[in-house]
């Protein structure tokens, strides 16, 4: 295993040496652990371009069932010690931006409170990345937009009302019951990207409207940061009670536009039970979250 290491280390430190300090090893050492891998495996596994450590052909094919075995034999240490009550229990979450932002503060918080020697690993993705991190074992949950995951094995959670996000400049009303679609695309539009769809960009579709896009972010504060400074709206999933802390103005559109957030997760019998512990809970005060 100490070889599947090396190599997972070596393409995320993008050195042999970063990755030798890390597993306490000598370079040497770990470069000749790279060489028996290649050795045992009948082809090369990296290549160097423009100073840049990559896979080859025949490493990109295998790297996956790489990431496979080591996230099993972290699987396989974890549940030893659940078992023996060696360590802290750790619940690894994979989420979407706005989520990791918006829900999950509290949800932890809450959790923390009956249960403190549970730690939390919160990995951000996307609605492509999060089913892929949660079947490779990166993560044991994934919540996510269903709708944007359509073949994921989702238990739905909750619906989730999007909003805009205006700066406080825009000549809007905030006594407007609601704000038309076709007013916005008069205005630089700010998209909060969480994966390859998009509910706004669907219903300004379906509307037969076309947003003038500036700009694209994958982060949710960053996105309001945008706002804030009057570079332009968005629309995204946001507490109505922001507004009162940033310079900006929250007004719900007209149509609704809403989307469905699911929570996925490892086969019951790999994940611990402090991550089924949290699933449980997730799933009983979901519909308290705004």
């Amino acid at each position: 295993m100490n070889k599947y290491w090396a190599l997972k280390l070596v393409l995320e430190k993008q050195s042999i040496t970063k990755a030798a300090q890390i597993m306490g090893y000598s370079q040497p050492a770990v470069s000749q652990m790279l060489t028996s891998l290649e050795q045992e495996l009948g082809f090369p596994l990296l290549s160097k371009q423009r100073q840049t450590l990559k896979l080859t052909k025949e490493g990109q094919a295998i790297y996956p069932f790489i990431v496979k075995l080591i996230n099993d034999q972290q699987a396989l240490i974890d549940k030893q010690h659940e078992i023996t009550n060696q360590a802290n229990r750790l619940i690894r979450i994979a989420t979407i931006p706005s989520i990791s932002q918006q829900w999950l503060p509290e949800l932890i918080s809450a959790f923390q409170f009956q249960n403190p020697n549970v730690d939390f690993s919160i990995i951000q993705g996307d609605n492509v990345s999060i089913p892929r991190l949660v079947e490779n074992g990166d993560a044991e949950l994934g919540i996510l937009n269903q709708d944007a995951a359509p073949d994921c094995d989702c238990e739905f959670l909750k619906e989730q009302t999007l909003r805009a996000v205006l700066p406080k400049s825009y000549p809007f009303s905030s006594d407007l019951n609601a704000l038309n679609l076709a007013e916005l695309t008069k205005y630089p539009y700010i998209l909060l990207e969480e994966g390859l769809h998009s509910e706004s960009l669907s219903q300004f579709k379906s509307a037969g409207l076309k947003p003038h896009i500036k700009m694209r972010l994958h982060d949710s504060f960053s996105t309001l940061l945008m706002v804030e400074q009057g570079l332009g709206y968005t629309i995204m999933p946001v507490d109505q009670s922001l507004d009162d802390h940033h310079q900006i103005r929250i007004l719900p559109t007209s149509p609704i536009i809403t989307r469905k957030i699911g929570i996925l997760s490892k086969n019951e019998i790999l994940m611990t039970s402090a991550a089924e512990k949290f699933k449980k809970f997730v799933k009983k005060h979901a519909q308290e979250l705004n």
